[in-house]
């Protein structure tokens, strides 16, 4: 005979078929069992400093996340018209915003040859020279004004990238696809600059892919 079985603390039960006739008789017991049962609050993870994930699109657009998956900033190619291949003749500025769409920082081209050059604006200020040093495009270095000086570096061949401090921090990343970077910064250099500078990084590496 059909029944439907309960396990609970304190023991178990059964109903028997005969005592539900039909399928509002079901419902109610459903609906009773669940209005006795209180669900498990889910606990946040709590945000570890210097890990992120960037999604960028070939175009230039995506967002970077926390380590809980959470968006943090979206960025994005301020084309005329998208397309791609692009910036051979005119590259589009690169610009990070909030969730309100507020521009956090803009990074723009300075010196196009014969290696590129780019400077990064917060506030109207610009607070970084990001200068590629290979004509591979896989080497770069990040001079702030706050003093901070690193290279980055995308060997060929691997998924695995790297860059180093002056001071000795590191940055680590891995290539998830071309499209999706998994980076960790050493937490007591991680800032959003930092974070934005390898951002824009990644969309220059998915310009030449």
């Amino acid at each position: 005979m059909t029944a439907i079985k309960m396990l609970t603390k304190g023991g178990s039960f059964e109903i028997n078929s005969i005592l539900l006739p039909n399928m509002t008789s079901y419902v109610a017991v459903r609906d009773f069992i669940n209005s006795r049962v209180t669900p498990k609050e889910k606990t946040q993870q709590p945000i570890e400093a210097g890990k992120y994930c960037f999604r960028c699109s070939y175009e230039g657009n995506g967002e970077i996340y926390n380590s809980n998956g959470e968006i943090l900033w979206r960025v994005k190619t301020l084309h005329t018209r998208p397309h791609y291949p692009y910036g051979f003749f005119r590259l589009a500025d690169f610009v990070v915003s909030d969730e309100t769409d507020k521009e956090l920082f803009r990074i723009k081209l300075e010196r196009k040859w014969s290696l590129a050059q780019f400077a990064m604006v917060e506030n109207g200020l610009s607070i970084c020279t990001i200068k590629l040093r290979s004509i591979l495009r896989n080497k770069y270095s990040l001079d702030f004004s706050n003093g901070q000086s690193w290279i980055f570096r995308m060997p060929l061949f691997t998924v695995n990238f790297g860059g180093w401090s002056k001071a000795g921090e590191k940055i680590r990343v891995r290539l998830w696809s071309h499209n999706v970077w998994y980076v960790l910064i050493d937490p007591k250099v991680d800032s959003p600059q930092l974070v934005v500078a390898l951002a824009f990084i990644h969309r220059e590496r998915l310009r030449f892919n």
